[in-house]
C-alpha cells in the first residue's frame, strides 16, 4: 500500500489542513511560527480562545520557572533555551519572535482550581444533551473547577434546578475531599459545613442537608489513617449506603447515595518516582524556615504581577567568533538537534505536571486532606512507610522492565537486537485508585477518581475517557435513569484490565503478563525436576564406579537450593499480588451487590402490582414478570414504563454482579495455577532434602569405614609402639656418652638436668601454640603478617593501577561472568530440550509398543473360531481365550 492512503492528522509529517482534530494540537505541533496568524485569523471564536488560553497559559508557565531556576522546570527551560540558541547558530537560523503579545493580565485567577477542568453530561429525555453555555460538545463539554464550586446560581450548572427528564453528571479529577463538600455544598445552595468535628454535636433538626449527607459516618469517619500516618496510607473503607437527609421524619426510601470502592489501574514507574518525590519535597515545606518560605512567596508574587526576571536571550549562550557555523560537522550538528530534544522534552514533562504538582501543593496537607494514588503495594501494606522496593518487585513492573544484557553492539553500524527491543519497553506499575459517587435527588451523579500523573492531555487509557466513549456510542433509550448512568460509571472502573479489547497504547494487559509470568516460572520448575531428575541418575552411577571427583561435582548440584529458592521467592510474590488483586476485587464485589441491593429497593416501590393475582416472578431481579398493572388510560403507560425501565435497570445491575464474579474466577483461575506450582517447587525441594540425606548417609558410611580402617592402623601401631619403645628407651640410656657408661665428660645426673627441663619447655610451648585460642596470640600474629604483607600489598596495587591491569581486571572479570551466564542459560536450556526430547521419545516408543501389541491381539482374535472366542474348549486340541485389550 503506497503511502497516499495513510491517514493524515495532526502531528503527520505531510499536509492535513483538511483533517484537523485538534485545533490547539494543531496549531502548536504542525504549523510553523509564520502560519500561526493565518490560521488563527481563519479560526471560529470558540477555538480563538482555545488557542489564546493555551498561550496564556504557556506564558504563565514559562514564568513561573523562570521565578524559580533552582527547580526541576527552571533548570530544564534554562537548559532548552542555550539548546535552541546553539542549533540556531548551527543552522543559521533567527529567533522567529512572537507573533503576538498577549498580556498576563488577562489572566485573572492563578489558582489550581482555575486550571483544572471538571467535566459534565447531560441526558435529557433519554438522549445525550449538550448544554449550550458550555464550551465543546457532548460528551467532552467541561468547566473549570472554580466555576463550578463558585456561589453564582446562574452560571454554575450544579447550583441549577434539573427538569425531571434530566439526568446529570459531575465528575472531578482528584480525590479532592474540600472540592466534594464544596460541590455538594452548592448543590444545596448552602455553605460548605466546618472543619471542626462538631455536627455530630448538633440535633439532627440543627443539621443542615449537606451536614446530613456529609456526616461522620458517611464521609470523614470512613478515611483510613490520619494526619500522622503515612499519605499514602489515606484512603476510604469500601462503603455503599443510602442517606437520608430529611431532618424531622426517617424515610423509608432515601433517594441519596453514597458510594466508595477501591479500583486497579496503571502508572509509569517515572511518574510514581515524580509524584512521590512531590508529595516528600511538599512534606518537607511545611517545616521550611521563614527564608525559603519568604523565597517562595516572593516568587509566587512575580508569576501574579506579570513581571518576572526574563533573561535575555543572547546571554543564554554565546559562541566563540572564530567559530565558522556555516563549517559546522555533522557530528556536533546531530548532538546539538539531539539535546535541544532532550531538554525539549524534559521542558514538556515540566509543563505537564505542573498542574499535579499545584494541586498536591494547595490540597495535600489541608483540612480534609487530599487522597493521592497509591500502589499495589501501599494499599495494602500502609502501614510502612516506603514500599519502593515492593513496588519495583511487581510482576507487571518486571514484565515491563529492560533486562540488562551484554549489548553485542560493537561499531555505530551494529545493531543489537536486545537493545532494540528494550527502547520500546517503558516500566509500569499497578495501582490503586478510589471511586467516590454520590447520587444526589436520584437524578444528580458527582464522581471523583484520580488520573494518571501529569498527563493533563488526552489519555487513552483513563477511565473517564473510556466512560465518554461508552456513552458517546450508547444507544438513545440506554441511560434511563441516574441508576443507568451509575452502573456504567461502576462498571468501567471494575473492568480495567480486563477489557482485553481496551489494551490501548501503554495499557498493560495485566491478566496476561501473570499467565506469562506462571508459565515463566512453570517450565522452569519443569527443567529444574527434569535437571533433578538426571543428576540423581548420574550421582547413582558414579556412586556405583566410585568416581570421586565426578561425585563431588555432580553432588554440588544436587545439594545447591538457591535456583529452586528463587523460583520459590518469584511465585510467592506472583501469589501474594493476586491475593490483593482478588481481595480488592471481593471489595468491589461487595460494594456493587449493596448497590444493586439498594437500586433494587428504590425501583420496586414505583411499580404498582395487582393484590388478585399471583404471577410468576423473576427471583434474580425481584419484579413481577407478566404482572397486571392497575389504572387505566396515561396512568397505566406511565406506570408500564417505569415498570419496563427499572426492568431495564435491575438486569443491567445484575449483568455487573456477573462481571465482577467473572474477574474474581479468573484472578482465581490464576492464583490456583500459581500454587501448583509453588507446591511443585517445595516437593522438588523436598526431593533435593531427601537426596542430602541420602548423600549424607553415605558419606557417614564411608566415614564409618574409614575411620575403622584408621583404629585397626592405630591399634597395629600401638602394640608396635607399646613393644618398642621401653627397648629404645633402655638402649638410649646405655648408648648415652656418660662416665657411668663410655667415660664421657659428663655423668648420668647432669644429663638429665639438660635435657628434662628443654623437653618440658619445648613440650609445653607447643601445646600452647596448637590448643589455645588466646587473643594475645592471635594479635600478635595478625600485626606480624601485616607488617610483612603492607609493602607487598602497596607496590601491588601501584603497579595495577598505574599500568590500566586493574581496569582491564574488572572488564575482563565482567565479560567472564557474562558469558558464564549466557554459557549457563545455553546448557541449561540445551540440556532441558534434550531430556524433553528424550521423555517424548520414550513415551512415543511406549505408545508405539501398545499400539503393536493391540493391533497383534486384534489379529489374533480375528483368527480364532468363534467357539473358541467364547471360550469353548471342544475341538481337536485346547485354545487359549483371547480378548482385545482396552
Amino acid at each position: 500500500m503506497s503511502n497516499d492512503s495513510a491517514p493524515r492528522m495532526c502531528l503527520s509529517a505531510e499536509k492535513h489542513d483538511e483533517r484537523v482534530l485538534d485545533v490547539v494540537l494543531h496549531y502548536f505541533g504542525c504549523l510553523r511560527a509564520s502560519e500561526h496568524q493565518e490560521f488563527f485569523a481563519n479560526l471560529p471564536q470558540r477555538s480563538k480562545r482555545r488557542v489564546v488560553e493555551e498561550k496564556l497559559r504557556i506564558r504563565r508557565l514559562i514564568s513561573y520557572f523562570e521565578a524559580r531556576p533552582k527547580t526541576e522546570g527552571g533548570e530544564s527551560l534554562k537548559e532548552l533555551k542555550a539548546s535552541v540558541a546553539t542549533w540556531r547558530a548551527f543552522h543559521q537560523r533567527r529567533d522567529p519572535g512572537q507573533s503576538q503579545a498577549w498580556p498576563l493580565a488577562d489572566r485573572m485567577d492563578d489558582s489550581v482550581d482555575f486550571d483544572v477542568k471538571a467535566s459534565m453530561i447531560y441526558f435529557k429525555k433519554f438522549r445525550p444533551y449538550t448544554v449550550p453555555e458550555i464550551d465543546n460538545v457532548f460528551p467532552n463539554q467541561k468547566l473549570s473547577v472554580r466555576d463550578l464550586l463558585s456561589d453564582n446560581a446562574k452560571k454554575n450548572p450544579l447550583m441549577q434546578p434539573c427538569d425531571d427528564d434530566t439526568v446529570r453528571y459531575f465528575h472531578f479529577p482528584a480525590n479532592n475531599m474540600v472540592w466534594i463538600e464544596e460541590a455538594i455544598a452548592r448543590y444545596y445552595h448552602e455553605q460548605r459545613p466546618p472543619n471542626e468535628n462538631t455536627m455530630s454535636q448538633f440535633r439532627p433538626q440543627e443539621k443542615s442537608k449537606t451536614e446530613m449527607l456529609l456526616s461522620p459516618e458517611f464521609w470523614e469517619g470512613q478515611q483510613q489513617g490520619d494526619k500522622h500516618s503515612e499519605v499514602h496510607a489515606r484512603s476510604m473503607r469500601p462503603l455503599c449506603e443510602t442517606i437520608s437527609i430529611d431532618t424531622l421524619s426517617t424515610e423509608s426510601a432515601p433517594k441519596n447515595l453514597v458510594l466508595f470502592m477501591p479500583y486497579l489501574h496503571w502508572e509509569t514507574d517515572r511518574g510514581r518516582t515524580k509524584s512521590a518525590e512531590v508529595i516528600k519535597e511538599i512534606s518537607k515545606m511545611r517545616f521550611s524556615s521563614l527564608g525559603e518560605v519568604v523565597e517562595q512567596v516572593t516568587a509566587n508574587e512575580n508569576v501574579r504581577s506579570g513581571q518576572p526576571q526574563v533573561p535575555n536571550q543572547d546571554t543564554l549562550h554565546f559562541l566563540p567568533s572564530s567559530y565558522n557555523t556555516t563549517k559546522a560537522p555533522l557530528a556536533d550538528r546531530r548532538q546539538a538537534l539531539g539535546k535541544l530534544l532532550r531538554n525539549a522534552a524534559r521542558l514538556f514533562e515540566a509543563m505537564d505536571s505542573h498542574m499535579d504538582e499545584k494541586l498536591m501543593l494547595e490540597y495535600l496537607h489541608a483540612n480534609p486532606p487530599l487522597q493521592p494514588r497509591r500502589t499495589l503495594d501501599q494499599s495494602y501494606y500502609g502501614a510502612l512507610k516506603s514500599t519502593q522496593a515492593r513496588d519495583r518487585d511487581q510482576v507487571v513492573y518486571r514484565a515491563t522492565t529492560p533486562t540488562p544484557h551484554v549489548c553485542m553492539k560493537r561499531t555505530t553500524s551494529d545493531k543489537c537486537p536486545d537493545c532494540h527491543k528494550d527502547i520500546k519497553k517503558v516500566p509500569r506499575l499497578v495501582m490503586v485508585d478510589q471511586l467516590w459517587m454520590w447520587i444526589l435527588d436520584e437524578k444528580t451523579i458527582i464522581t471523583s477518581f484520580p488520573r494518571r500523573w501529569g498527563k493533563n492531555r488526552a489519555d487513552p487509557s483513563a477511565v473517564h475517557k473510556s466512560l465518554r466513549t461508552r456513552l458517546k456510542t450508547a444507544r438513545h433509550d440506554e441511560i434511563r435513569s441516574a441508576f443507568d448512568l451509575a452502573l456504567i460509571v461502576v462498571d468501567q472502573c471494575s473492568r480495567v484490565f480486563f477489557d482485553r479489547a481496551k489494551t490501548i497504547g501503554r495499557h498493560p494487559n495485566l491478566i496476561d503478563i501473570f499467565a506469562d509470568a506462571i508459565r515463566g516460572v512453570t517450565y522452569k520448575q519443569t527443567a529444574a525436576f527434569d535437571q533433578f531428575l538426571t543428576y540423581t541418575q548420574l550421582a547413582a552411577k558414579e556412586y556405583n564406579s566410585r568416581e570421586k571427583a565426578k561425585t563431588s561435582a555432580t553432588q554440588n548440584t544436587l545439594l545447591n537450593i538457591n535456583p529452586e529458592g528463587n523460583l520459590l521467592k518469584e511465585v510467592k510474590d506472583i501469589l501474594d499480588e493476586l491475593h490483593i488483586l482478588t481481595r480488592l476485587k471481593i471489595q468491589q464485589q461487595i460494594v456493587a451487590e449493596s448497590f444493586v441491593k439498594h437500586i433494587r429497593h428504590s425501583l420496586l416501590p414505583k411499580i404498582t402490582i395487582s393484590h388478585l393475582s399471583q404471577p410468576s416472578t423473576d427471583f434474580q431481579l425481584g419484579i413481577p414478570e407478566d404482572n397486571i398493572i392497575l389504572g387505566s388510560g396515561r396512568s397505566r403507560d406511565r406506570r408500564r414504563v417505569e415498570q419496563d425501565n427499572a426492568k431495564w435497570t435491575l438486569s443491567r445491575a445484575e449483568n455487573l454482579l456477573d462481571g465482577i464474579k467473572g474477574r474474581i474466577r479468573e484472578l482465581t483461575t490464576l492464583e490456583e495455577a500459581a500454587k501448583g506450582t509453588s507446591a511443585a517447587l517445595k516437593d522438588l525441594l523436598t526431593l533435593k532434602q531427601q537426596q542430602s540425606g541420602i548423600f549424607e548417609a553415605r558419606e557417614a558410611v564411608k566415614q564409618a569405614t574409614e575411620t575403622l580402617k584408621q583404629g585397626r592402623s592405630i591399634m597395629l601401631f600401638t602394640v608396635v609402639t607399646i613393644i618398642f619403645l621401653p627397648l629404645s628407651f633402655i638402649s638410649s640410656i646405655f648408648g648415652m656418652n656418660t662416665k657411668e657408661f663410655n667415660d664421657g665428660l659428663m655423668n648420668l645426673r647432669e644429663q638429665f638436668s639438660y635435657m628434662f627441663p628443654i623437653s618440658i619447655a619445648i613440650i609445653c610451648t607447643s601445646f600452647i601454640m596448637a590448643f589455645s585460642s588466646s587473643e594475645f596470640l592471635s594479635s600478635f600474629s595478625t600485626l606480624m603478617w601485616a607488617i610483612i604483607s603492607y609493602p607487598a600489598h602497596v607496590t601491588t596495587t601501584w603497579i595495577l593501577t598505574k599500568t590500566g591491569l586493574f581496569t582491564l581486571s574488572r572488564e575482563l572479570a565482567a565479560r567472564a561472568n557474562a558469558l558464564q551466564d549466557r554459557d549457563r542459560k545455553a546448557t541449561t536450556l540445551m540440556k532441558a530440550n534434550v531430556m524433553r526430547e528424550r521423555y517424548e521419545q520414550k513415551a512415543r516408543q511406549a505408545m508405539e509398543n501398545d499400539m503393536s501389541i493391540e493391533m497383534v491381539e486384534n489379529r489374533n482374535r480375528l483368527s480364532v473360531p468363534l467357539d473358541v472366542e467364547r471360550g469353548d474348549s471342544r475341538g481337536s486340541q485346547a485354545r487359549l481365550y483371547y480378548s482385545p485389550r482396552v
